[in-house]
């Protein structure tokens, strides 16, 4: 019997889990460990709220990637109703709904006792001569062959205060009267989660987001698919020469009465490679300089999300401010915020009753809160990428040590490897990597 325990039951977690368990190896036991109630929650499916919905269409949601069809067919067969009539393969599902998918995938697992659960915390890691061990927090662990960290996304660090907020929990709203000013630091997707969750709460008051350039995330539309040969892409080049490639291939895109959207679209299969061939210093003026703009392109919203927002802005409820925030002020129960404007001298102030932080993504993995990370840090069993982004690791997942040995037992996937990967937060993505290392486990089970 070969034993596989995953640390975290987010998406990651139980994509991997599903991939391992769908083949009925009669050798392989599984165990996910999760600290939340419920699996498939995480960062991105915790949500209760109805207007969060999935920023992917339902064609393009499925666990597994040779059965496109799967959650399409799931919502219109076993998912909980939602808007009128059936929904439709271009649908954008409620996030909420997607958390009952990745439950209902490893629900007949649980029941024939061939996955177990433990909601526990878990601290440790420690790699032994024929197996692991994984400790928690109230002192007990288990023993298995191998572990797989899976933990997800994590957000910034940040100092508390009354009146700031972590935008990273899907928590109810704060008990704000409906008139308050309220200020949003950042202006990617966890902005725009929190807009929706005040409006659909009936808040009135005027909401302002904040960034350095006050980029908001751009709209799906209905477009056309364009093959793009692998030959085409500068893989290996430097970044300066990649983003004119780039723009000028969205261009011909436009040019012939496209869409921008395509090409970023075909590039996804290769983005990947692309990451991997980037010159060291050249990912890092990625991140310095161009990630906002590949985010607001990337990472799209759907199109009921934009109206929304759009709705908000033009009614004087929602609006952008592009600038760095310099300081914080306390005063009359909430806080003056100091802006200092994108491309202009003016340093003005925005008061607020309470403040949502939304930035984005911890960008070192060496000031993670999370015990098991730093735990395998501390240890040496791992160590972090070249960006410090997340966890080294080879192709195949396996986690790298100090010493730059790769471990035999120990592996990680999903969004705590984008530093290796960089494009490994989304279901497309995650599920090839959840079906790459259980074909890895299941050769060898």
């Amino acid at each position: 019997m070969t034993g596989i325990v995953i640390v975290g039951g987010g998406a990651s977690g139980v994509l991997l889990a599903a991939h391992l368990l769908r083949k009925r190896h009669p050798s392989l036991a599984v165990t996910i460990i999760e600290q939340r109630a419920e699996l498939g929650a995480g960062v991105a499916y915790a949500t209760q709220d109805p207007d969060h919905l999935l920023n992917v269409r339902a064609a393009n949601m499925s666990a597994f990637s040779d059965q496109p069809e799967h959650f399409f067919q799931w919502l219109r067969t076993d998912a909980p109703s939602f808007g009128d009539g059936l929904p439709e393969a271009s649908s954008f599902a409620p996030r909420r709904t997607y958390r009952d998918y990745l439950q209902s995938l490893l629900a007949p697992h649980l029941a024939d006792g061939r996955l177990r659960l433990v909601n526990a915390r878990a601290v440790a890691i420690t790699e032994t001569s024929d197996g692991v061990s994984v400790a928690f927090e109230d002192g007990a662990h288990i023993i298995a062959d191998h572990a797989v960290v899976a933990t997800g996304n994590e957000g910034p660090k940040l100092p508390l205060a009354p009146w700031r907020h972590n935008g990273w929990n899907s928590s109810p709203v704060p008990d704000l009267p409906a008139g308050a000013p309220v200020a949003i630091i950042g202006t990617g997707l966890t902005m725009v989660d929190w807009v929706l969750t005040l409006l659909h709460s009936g808040h009135r008051g005027p909401i302002v987001a904040i960034s350095t350039r006050g980029l908001t995330p751009h709209a799906h539309r209905a477009i056309s698919p364009v093959p793009l040969d692998a030959a085409t892409v500068p893989f290996g080049e430097p970044l300066s020469r990649t983003t004119r490639w780039l723009r000028r291939w969205a261009d011909r895109i436009e040019a012939g009465s496209g869409d921008w959207r395509s090409a970023i679209d075909a590039l996804r299969p290769h983005t990947q490679r692309l990451w991997q061939t980037l010159p060291l210093a050249a990912k890092r003026r990625f991140l310095r300089h161009a990630r906002p703009w590949w985010d607001q392109h990337r990472h799209r919203i759907a199109p009921q999300a934009a109206e929304k927002l759009a709705h908000a802005r033009r009614t004087g409820q929602f609006r952008v401010i592009a600038g760095r925030v310099q300081g914080f002020a306390e005063r009359n129960g909430g806080v003056d915020i100091i802006v200092a404007t994108r491309g202009t001298r003016e340093r003005p102030t925005v008061f607020a009753r309470a403040v949502f932080e939304c930035r984005g993504r911890a960008s070192n993995v060496h000031d993670t809160d999370n015990t098991l990370l730093r735990s395998l840090l501390a240890t040496g069993q791992a160590r972090s990428d070249a960006l410090n982004l997340g966890l080294d690791v080879t192709g195949d997942y396996a986690l790298i040590g100090q010493s730059g040995d790769p471990s035999g037992r120990l592996h990680a996937i999903g969004p705590v490897t984008s530093g290796v990967f960089w494009e490994v937060t989304a279901v497309p993505d995650i599920r090839i990597q959840a079906a790459n290392l259980a074909h890895k486990f299941l050769r060898v089970a």
